[in-house]
């Protein structure tokens, strides 16, 4: 089943990295450091590298956009809509990465973001004074979907006949772990898009942080490489390019946008 198959690309990716320490250092004989400045051995030396700095920033690289909501006093210039739907990709990337027993270092800034989209979310409604129903209604559903995907719960999906042969598909047949891993392609281009247009409709981008998606954006093409280097999974590859792109669009909106929020906020304010 999903949760006991090898995940794609693991298990050769990890006998190389183990045949690079190896080589390196032979038990009971001198260090061989020179293996390591092999082709082969730098780039998985490099991914893994790159892989746990990206986890290991990922703990704070929402923060900025945390404190600056707060020290605000309000969540103008965030997009509600933006905001729960990031949260849903989140929900469905984690339900689908730690079904499948990759390395914790090519998935796991997704386990820390969704912690931190949560406070976002709550934030957000909290600060536009949502909180009710409507709040209750998402968070029902989030965790009703988080729980389906996790548990790989959702029945396999058939495509019409015609569809897969126009298609050239492998089988007619959707899983739900395929379902979980499509989901945040889908919902990043869906969560990112609304905040995009309303930054362009508004003209400046309020109280978004450029340091979350300078960070975001510096993450997301580390991100790239480490996919490609460690996980044989077009749908992972697909998600992350998705997600640089649209973080490396909103970076340029904040950019071009500078100083327009905060005359916005002022004249918001009299």
């Amino acid at each position: 089943r999903a949760a006991q198959r090898s995940a794609p690309g693991i298990g050769s990716m990890a006998a190389t990295f183990q045949d690079c320490i190896h080589r390196a250092f032979p038990p009971e004989q001198p260090w061989a450091l020179q293996e390591l400045m092999e082709p082969a051995c730098l780039r998985i030396g490099i991914s893994k590298t790159l892989g746990f700095g990206i986890v290991v920033g990922s703990t704070l690289v929402k923060l900025p956009q945390v404190v600056k909501i707060i020290r605000a006093g309000n969540a103008d210039g965030l997009s509600p809509t933006s905001i729960s739907l990031e949260l849903l990709a989140n929900v469905a990337a984690f339900t689908y990465y730690a079904r499948l027993g990759y390395a914790f270092s090519t998935w796991g800034e997704n386990a820390f973001l969704l912690l931190q989209n949560i406070a976002i979310f709550v934030l957000c409604f909290y600060y536009t004074r949502r909180i009710g129903l409507q709040f209750l209604l998402i968070v029902a559903s989030l965790t009703a979907v988080g729980y389906t995907l996790y548990f790989r719960l959702l029945p396999d999906i058939l495509v019409p006949e015609i569809v897969c042969t126009e298609l050239a598909l492998p089988r007619c047949r959707i899983t739900c772990e395929e379902v979980a891993g499509t989901l945040p392609i889908l919902l990043s281009l869906g969560s990112r898009l609304p905040q995009i247009v309303q930054n362009i409709q508004q003209g400046h981008t309020g109280q978004l942080a450029f340091a979350t998606y300078f960070l975001n954006t510096l993450g997301g093409a580390a991100r790239v490489f480490t996919t490609m280097q460690e996980l044989n999974d077009p749908l992972t590859l697909a998600a992350v390019i998705a997600a640089l792109t649209q973080n490396a669009a909103i970076v340029m909106q904040i950019i071009l946008y500078s100083g327009k929020a905060q005359a916005a906020t002022k004249a918001k304010a009299l």
